[in-house]
């Protein structure tokens, strides 16, 4: 029985969202803390707790930025918010060393 908690703790999803260099992974809410449309029309990400691991300059040493001129910003801010309100598993790779620590890619995992 000891094995089994253990197991499912293991294995819960708050487990699974975690940041490293180049992205943040997890379940859609543990990945983005809050989504932040802003005036100039990029999006704001807020990273997880564990943010500090991210190899870019976060905006206001929160954010993540979605800029509105990427060539599939539609797509990926409609992934984003289809990750959030259905909790499926979801990445956010950003560009290293970027200023605004700028979001490359999403993918989310049905």
């Amino acid at each position: 029985m000891k094995y089994m908690i253990l197991m499912l703790f293991l294995f819960s999803s708050t487990t699974w969202a975690a940041c490293s260099p180049n992205q943040c992974h997890g379940i859609g809410k543990d990945v983005l803390v809050s989504v932040y449309p802003s005036g100039t029309g990029h999006i704001y990400l807020e990273a997880p707790a564990d943010k500090g691991k991210l190899n870019c300059q976060l905006v206001e040493g929160h954010y993540m930025t979605l800029k509105n001129t990427h060539p599939v910003f539609e797509a990926m801010y409609s992934t984003i918010l289809t990750a959030l309100s259905t909790q499926k598993k979801l990445t956010v790779r950003i560009v290293e060393n970027s200023e605004g620590c700028e979001v490359m890619y999403v993918r989310m995992f049905t």
